[in-house]
């Protein structure tokens, strides 16, 4: 209850809400309308209370909470959002409500994941406060051909939104990281299930975690060299704007998915620092010298051997070659 009081609120802020208007909106009594905004200060937020004029919401903790999310988005995401403060992982959230009939998308957030994953059955680290955590849960009626192309419109998604809040534009590294810099930003997960006997598909599910607060002393030793976020490129934004901005431009990306805009390719070549360099190709244990020329259609990576063949690689980790020294 005290959520939508606070998307209340959040709507009107900086300007005073009577309670007569928040108890007939909510369809409470003003007593409860008390009680909530009494919660809501317990919790940390500003809130003034004035005889005759209301409340007014004049500052908050930075929070991951739905009442301050829902008043930001574009959609009605009233009953397709779930704000955790912690989980052991999104994606893990996401799969137990996979069943649910009836809901094309439902996204989940949450302030810190326990057991966060990245691809390739590495953990991801996702420490509470710090960082966005953010999984949608999709169950497309119907699918473009390429359904492995979406992670890359999730990608242009998460750089679009950065781009929006936080006012410079990251690079994507072929297949799906965010990088600023040379730092990862942000790492992104796709996950599909299929019905055994129809093959239809049971859902399509991405998650990411993006870096938000961290300096370089708050990482992991093993990834202090190679992490970055958006503190460390110079931005801050509130979690619950970054929040709203990333899902709806999650729902652009999708509705583009399903429909298989091409404008999105062009989105995503424009931010891929990938193209144009040499680079390894590592495959299971297989590494491959290749120079990253274009990316194709389906943004498969089209790649030029040493040999000066030329192939389109749908899998790996790529890295840079770097040149020996002298």
């Amino acid at each position: 209850m005290k959520e939508a009081v606070l998307a209340i609120l959040k709507q009107q802020e900086g300007s005073f809400v009577s309670g007569q208007a928040i108890s007939r909106g909510l369809s409470v009594s003003r007593a409860a309308v008390w009680k909530d905004i009494k919660a809501l200060q317990d919790d940390g937020f500003q809130i003034e209370a004035v005889p005759r004029r209301g409340y007014r919401l004049t500052g908050g903790p930075d929070r991951l909470l739905k009442g301050s999310v829902l008043p930001l988005l574009e959609r009605d995401h009233a009953d397709s959002l779930i704000c955790l403060k912690t989980v052991d992982s999104t994606n893990n959230f996401a799969k137990a409500l996979s069943g649910r009939d009836g809901q094309e998308r439902l996204y989940i957030t949450a302030e810190e994941q326990t057991g966060g994953r990245g691809r390739r059955g590495r953990s991801f680290y996702s420490p509470a406060g710090l960082g966005l955590y953010l999984t949608g849960l999709y169950h497309p009626q119907s699918l473009p051909p390429f359904l492995s192309n979406f992670t890359a419109y999730v990608a242009v998604a998460v750089c679009l939104a950065i781009e929006k809040t936080c006012g410079f534009r990251p690079a994507i590294k072929w297949p799906n990281d965010i990088l600023f810099d040379g730092r990862k930003l942000c790492g992104i997960l796709t996950e599909l299930a299929f019905e055994g006997e129809s093959g239809a598909v049971q859902y399509l599910i991405t998650g990411m975690g993006i870096n938000v607060g961290q300096q370089p002393e708050d990482f992991p030793e093993d990834i202090r060299e190679i992490a970055g976020s958006l503190a460390m490129a110079g931005a801050r934004p509130q979690l619950s704007r970054l929040c709203a901005v990333l899902i709806n431009e999650l729902d652009k990306a999708y509705d583009a998915f399903l429909n298989s805009d091409p404008q999105y390719r062009s989105l995503y070549r424009e931010r891929c620092s990938t193209l144009g360099q040499a680079v390894y190709i590592l495959s299971g244990q297989q590494k491959s010298a290749v120079f990253a020329e274009d990316l194709a259609e389906d943004f498969g990576l089209i790649v030029r051997r040493e040999d000066g063949s030329r192939e389109t690689v749908y899998a790996g980790e790529v890295s840079v070659r770097t040149p020996p020294r002298p």
